[in-house]
């Protein structure tokens, strides 16, 4: 992966229009006088989709630009195949006037970015392309122990906050949606005293599973300290927040009906909406608070949730 500032970005075009890859090679011939300091770059450029994973399979690449009406696999179908392969290589979505909801759709199936053609400038572009080569290297960063909580394998506070960063700049600045969900254990202590500290940290872990269960692959999950989780539904509104307190539900009352315990597990919930003026620990901050005293919904055994 390409070191932003130093090495040359190494990009692979995928787009069967002629023209249009024209001109996204023309805009990438700007991009040096476009932005002041900007590195170099290495574009590669294939037809279909065949091709883009045979480069793919052969050659080193930073990012990927897609485009998503290839006539060999429209829509969705190219960017699930190359994930399928490579799934850790930054994909920036190419989309037509009025695809909206198929741009929303591939950011929630792994796309980094995406970009309208016909309105795709040079300082457009290279800031899209930094920007996803940047997050792919953040992700590879947040491997390391340092990010990641070493009881649940899930991001911790400061990994949640690295990454999660990158993705309200990009909202901000396409003026996109995401929500931030806190899940909170109700009643830890008391699973720690009645069971053991081992049955705790087994419903830390199982609860780590449940979130995985219950969110997209594209979604970003952390345990922020004790019995507090945090998730980041990317590209989801505040009208999918019943759509994902019912999910969770299930999955934790599945989880209640394997076996005959001392105690239900109980998860409370809570969400805030992007707000552009605010940062991520302060949304965060929020949706805590508000799970923690269960205002929002609370996930458990059927009967027992506290009225809205």
């Amino acid at each position: 992966m390409a070191d932003i500032g130093t090495e040359a970005i190494r990009i692979l075009l995928i787009e069967d229009n002629p023209r249009h890859a024209q001109l996204l090679q023309e805009a990438m011939g700007e991009v040096i006088p476009a932005i002041s300091g900007a590195q170099p770059y290495s574009l590669t450029h294939v037809p279909g989709l065949a091709e883009g994973l045979e480069h793919l399979g052969s050659h080193e690449f930073d990012v990927v630009l897609l485009d998503l009406s290839l006539p060999e696999a429209p829509g969705l179908d190219a960017l699930v195949r190359i994930r399928e392969r490579h799934e850790d290589i930054p994909i920036i979505a190419l989309i037509g006037r009025g695809d909206e909801e198929l741009a929303t759709q591939a950011l929630q199936a792994g796309a980094q970015d995406f970009l309208r053609k016909g309105k795709i400038g040079s300082e457009i572009l290279a800031r899209a392309i930094r920007s996803a080569v940047h997050i792919s290297n953040l992700q590879t960063a947040l491997r390391s122990l340092s990010f990641i909580d070493g009881l649940t394998g899930l991001y911790n506070r400061r990994g949640f906050v690295t990454l999660g960063d990158p993705y309200i700049k990009r909202a901000q600045r396409q003026k996109g949606q995401f929500l931030i969900v806190a899940a909170d254990i109700a009643g830890l202590k008391a699973i720690n005293t009645v069971a053991s500290y081992d049955e705790g940290d087994a419903v830390l872990r199982a609860v780590a599973e449940i979130l995985k269960r219950s969110f997209r692959d594209s979604d970003l999950l952390a345990r922020i300290e004790g019995g507090s989780f945090a998730a980041m539904a990317v590209d989801a509104t505040s009208d999918k927040a019943p759509i994902i307190a019912t999910r969770l539900q299930y999955n934790v009352q599945e989880w209640n009906n394997r076996t005959i315990r001392k105690y239900q597990l109980k998860v409370n919930l809570g969400f805030t909406e992007f707000d552009p003026s605010g940062a991520i620990e302060d949304l965060m901050a929020r949706a805590l608070d508000e799970g923690r005293r269960g205002r929002k919904r609370r996930s458990g055994p059927p009967g027992r949730r506290r009225p809205e």
